[in-house]
């Protein structure tokens, strides 16, 4: 006879504070390869992505990414 034991542990993943979020963005134009230079500063992301299309009037689609850096905890739980 086999005996299981079925342990279940909550989780939770938080933005580690030691880190700033990086905003990332490129043109969707074909064959087009421009991108942003990457930052933290969405709205400096975005005024890069409206410069390059008011030099480029046919590129006015963009990927835009959200990067950072996450840490995953254990949450403690105590059975009384």
């Amino acid at each position: 006879m086999t005996r299981s034991v079925i342990r279940y542990a909550e989780h939770r993943i938080v933005r580690d504070p030691e880190s700033m979020p990086t905003v990332v963005a490129s043109c969707l134009y074909a064959d087009c390869g421009w991108a942003a230079v990457p930052g933290p500063d969405v709205a400096e992301v975005d005024r890069q992505c409206m410069t390059h299309t008011g030099l480029n009037s046919d590129h006015g689609r963009f990927l835009r990414g959200f990067e950072d850096i996450a840490l995953v905890h254990r949450v403690s739980s105590e059975r009384p």
